[in-house]
Parts: C-alpha cells; structure tokens; sequence
C-alpha cells in the first residue's frame, strides 16, 4: 500500500491591504509541512522533544518565537535533519491589489482558497491535507470549507484529495513557524537573520509558490552589471515569461512528464527569487521532483525527457558544472554556450574524421552524411573544412 502523504496547513500574515498602515502585512505566507504516513509519528516525537528542550510551557505559537532569533536558529537547526518537506505560498497583496483592485478581506480570501485548491489538485493526485479545525484561523476556515465542498469522500468517508479525521497540533504549529521565518524575507522590518534561517530550511522547501506571477518580482535586489543593464533585464524578463506562460499552459496536464517539467520550472523560479546568482546541482533538483512523486526521476531521464523537452520549447534554462538555473544575464547564456560547446565540437570533430577515413578508403564512391537527414550536419563539417 502507498505511503499516506499529509500535508499539515497553517497561513502567517494579515488580510489587510492597507499599507499605509506599518502593521499591515505586504504578504501573506501559506505553508504545508508535508509527511509520510510511516515518519509522521516519530516526527511528531522528535519535534515534541525539541519544543520541550526551549519550552517551558505548551505554547508553540510563532509569536512566542519570532522575536528571539538565537533561540529560533537553535530549534531549525535541530529540525533540519527531520524527515519533513515545505510547500508554501507567498502572496504579494500589493501586486494583488494593483493587477486586480482587491482590497476586500472576503474577495481576498476567496481568491486564495480557489488558487491554493487548484495548485495543489494539479501537483497532488492524492494529499491528506490536515488544519486546525476548532480555531482557524479565517483562510484556512474558508479553506477548509471549499475543499470539503469540493473534494467529495468515497462510501468509507474518505477522500484521496482533501481534508481527513488526521490531526497534529504540532505539525500545524509547525507550519506557522516555517510560514512566519519565511516571511522574514518579505517584511517591512526585513531581519537581518533571514538568509541564515533561510539556508537552514532551504534544503527541505519542495515548493516556493510565488503570486501573482510577474517578472519584476525576480529583479527585487537584483544587482545587474551596470554596462549591461538593459540586456540583462531583457535576459531575465524572457527567461520568467516563458517559464510561467509554461507553467500556465500545461498546469492542469495529466501527463507525468509534463508535471515533471512544470515542477522543475517552478523550483527554478524559486531558486531564481532566492539566489539569483547560484545554480542548482541536478542532485538537488532530483530530491526536490523525487520528494512528492512515488517513483523517483533518474539523471538520465531528467536530463534527456525533461531538460532537454524544456529548452526544444524555446525556455531559456543556462546550465554549467554547477547545475541548472534561469538565466539572469549574458553571462548565464554564455556558460550554457560554452558546455554545450564541450560535447557538440569533439562530436563533430569525430564524425567528420569518420567519414574522412570512409571517403578515403571508398574513394568517395561513400559519404556518411549524404543522407538527406544529414544535410545540416554535413555543411556545417564542410564549412569548417574551408575555414
């Protein structure tokens, strides 16, 4: 029998679009702490030894924390090792607000609930999603009301999408602290501690949802070279675009492949918004696709069905020695240049030697490439033999 996946739910943030008022929240963070049926009881036995450690009493709110950052740092360290996977949502409801006018609590919410069902139906076949359900908090009351409208049980009250009898105060504790360290990075008071709390929770975050979708959100603290400003913007813009006019046209798809794709383009966003500069190891990039899949994506595969698929479509992906990432400048084109370069210049190389050594020995009664498939091939060699 599969492995039960849960996803324990909790929201940080305020639905207030008022930002003239410094306590209002420019974001609003959704996060889902997702766990295998078989690790779910000894993670809630090791996160419970943990909060016992810095706890004196059983209050495991965020806000108990938040302000402590040597004390916050003690417990994720503690829990990096912990069998535990992220899947969060950041919502800029200043963008919400400019693209779409909503200033409206209710509208607000109604807007999250229809988009955060829809993710996660198209990601997930099956997902136990698990909140709390004697005090939500107001999405996830609204939440939790849609999907159990929408997700109809079968004869023994079960549904293999949607909200179930499983609960865990401590795991939906959980995912309001990992909501509220991730929205350190978007608060008006940014802390100081975020890329430190960041790195540390980074290797177990499968999915960093970020809406609504635009590129400029990828420029934020993005420093350019400034020689090559405009090209870089261009670059970057094109990169993003594509990615989520991708995303969009294949987001609701049955096909395995396509899922695969459309997850790898979104942890390449992800990657982009936290670091712009770095690239991804495949290695890193299989655990993340392998996290909510039963059967895992091989290297071979993910390079040949879903890389390469990718880039025949026109994305622009850079890769080097390093990995994988969205280009944001000329340099991130010219490293993919430069690899490619690597294997398709010796491969020409031997072919046209091949065919040299039959030419030769058939005195040109054969030529290898005088298929019509060959013709590109065959002028490109020919080219290179004038030169």
């Amino acid at each position: 029998m599969n492995d039960i996946q849960y996803a324990f739910f909790n929201e940080y943030g305020d639905y207030g679009f008022d930002f003239d008022n410094i306590d209002t929240s420019t974001h609003f963070m959704i996060t889902a702490i997702l766990v295998k049926d078989s690790d779910k009881e000894c993670l809630e036995e090791e996160i419970e030894k943990i909060l016992e450690k810095y706890f004196q009493n059983k209050d495991y709110g965020f806000s108990q924390i938040k302000n402590q950052p040597d004390l916050l740092l003690k417990i994720l360290i503690e829990l990096n090792e912990l069998p535990l996977k992220i899947y969060t949502y950041a919502i800029d409801k200043q963008k919400i607000r400019e693209n779409s006018g909503v200033t409206y609590k209710n509208t607000f919410i109604k807007y999250l609930t229809l988009n955060v069902l829809e993710d996660l139906s198209n990601t997930y076949e099956k997902l136990d999603i698990v909140a709390d359900d004697k005090e939500p908090k107001e999405f996830m009351k609204a939440f939790l009301n849609y999907v159990k409208k929408e997700c109809i049980p079968d004869l023994f009250n079960y549904s293999s999408f949607g909200f179930n009898n499983t609960k865990s105060d401590i795991l939906v504790n959980l995912a309001e602290w990992i909501a509220g360290t991730l929205a350190m990075e978007y608060d008006r008071k940014h802390s100081k501690h975020y890329q430190t709390f960041y790195k540390l929770i980074k290797p177990q975050i499968v999915r960093m949802n970020l809406w609504p979708h635009d590129y400029r959100n990828f420029l934020y603290d993005y420093k350019v070279d400034r020689a090559n400003i405009k090209n870089d913007e261009v670059i970057i813009k094109q990169a993003v675009n594509s990615a989520y006019q991708y995303i969009d046209k294949y987001r609701k798809t049955d096909d395995e492949d396509e899922k695969l794709r459309v997850d790898f383009i979104k942890f390449l966003l992800f990657n982009l918004k936290e670091n712009p500069d770095d690239y991804v190891y495949t290695q890193e990039i299989l655990n993340n696709l392998n996290a909510i899949r039963e059967v895992d994506l091989n290297p071979h595969n993910f390079r040949s069905s879903i890389v390469s698929k990718l880039r025949d479509r026109g994305l622009l992906i850079a890769s080097s020695n390093k990995g994988y990432k969205l280009p944001v400048c000329l340099a991130d084109l010219y490293d993919f240049v430069n690899l490619s370069s690597l294997t398709i210049f010796p491969m020409i190389q031997r072919i046209a030697k091949c065919r040299d050594q039959i030419l030769k020995a058939t005195n040109k009664e054969v030529d290898i490439l005088e298929q019509k498939e060959y013709e590109y091939l065959k002028r490109v060699i020919d080219m290179e033999k004038v030169k």
